[in-house]
C-alpha cells in the first residue's frame, strides 16, 4: 500500500532528468578531488589542501549562491 502523502511527492520512476557522462565525469573527478583534499587535511597540510580545493569545478548555477556564503566562522 502507497502513503497518499508520499505518492504525492515521490516523482514516478523514470521521470528523473538524465544526467548525461561528461558531467558524470566532472563529479567523479570533484569526488576523487574531495578525497584528496580530506587526506591533506588529515595529515596536517592545509596550505596543499586549500591548493587542491582550487581545481575542483565551478558550476555556472552555483556561482551566485557561493558569493553569498559566510565563511567568517
Amino acid at each position: 500500500m502507497t502513503d497518499p502523502d508520499i505518492a504525492s511527492v515521490v516523482p514516478p520512476a523514470g521521470s528523473a532528468p538524465e544526467t548525461d557522462d561528461a558531467e558524470l565525469e566532472v563529479l567523479e573527478s570533484d569526488l576523487a578531488t574531495i578525497e584528496a583534499v580530506m587526506d591533506r587535511v588529515d595529515s596536517g597540510d592545509l596550505e596543499g589542501a586549500e591548493a587542491m580545493m582550487a581545481r575542483l569545478s565551478d558550476d555556472p548555477l552555483e556561482e551566485g549562491n557561493a558569493e553569498n556564503t559566510d565563511e567568517s566562522e
